[in-house]
């Protein structure tokens, strides 16, 4: 008779990580400065990035990692591992700190949902860029095309709401499941895939009308 194989010691990827995190917001609980200045440069990064892609303004990126960390600092008791990682609660503390600043700056309620938007809107918005020429399928016309397919991509993603533009860049960006990402934005999973839907929906529209018609369908 076979014996089975001992089970593997292998640790289970990412435990390392997660320990360590474990132990930098423990100690920045008990208000350990240099914990909190660890856990800061690794994740302030990070945030940063998140937030320029959803305050669309670099000058409000710093007021809110700022708000963020400093929410951190004061609330660090309050992380429970048993719901879920620390980054995931760093996320939704800095996605909420972003809503915020917009919502001071009058510019959460006027960013109208690109899902109401009127196609002459979104014409406009369009034209106000040069359009892109047809690239060849090979050789240095190619490059040029994700240059700027690259640019394109940008100027679509600034065009959808935050809510749309969170969705995008927590799941591609940040590589976030969907019931992370609820967690983050404080919505329910079935939400977010509404959201992703329309969002994916629109950013076609917008790179087919800018003349990306193979992107677009791979949006689609």
């Amino acid at each position: 008779m076979s014996q089975r194989p001992a089970p593997s010691s292998r640790p289970v990827a990412g435990t390392d990580a997660t320990s360590t995190d474990l132990e930098l917001i423990r100690a920045v609980a008990r208000k350990d400065r240099q914990a909190f200045k660890q856990l800061y440069d690794h994740y302030a990064p990070r945030i940063g990035s998140y937030l320029l892609k959803l305050l669309k303004q670099p000058e409000w990126v710093d007021e809110a990692v700022n708000d963020t960390m400093l929410a951190v600092w004061q609330g660090a008791d309050r992380f429970d591992p048993a719901a879920g990682k620390l980054s995931t609660w760093l996320f939704g503390i800095a996605h909420h700190k972003g809503l915020k600043v917009l919502r001071q700056a009058g510019k959460f309620r006027a960013d109208q949902s690109i899902d109401t938007l009127p196609p002459t809107t979104l014409d406009e918005a369009g034209d106000r860029e040069e359009t892109p020429q047809a690239a060849a399928a090979h050789g240095p016309e190619q490059t040029v095309m994700g240059w700027e397919l690259g640019a394109v991509l940008k100027w679509a993603l600034e065009q959808l709401s935050p809510e749309h533009r969170s969705v995008i860049e927590l799941t591609f960006g940040e590589e976030r499941s969907y019931p992370e990402i609820a967690e983050i934005v404080g919505c329910p999973p079935n939400t977010v895939k509404t959201r992703m839907f329309h969002a994916r929906k629109k950013l076609a529209q917008l790179l087919a009308q800018r003349g990306y018609w193979d992107a677009a369908r791979a949006e689609e």
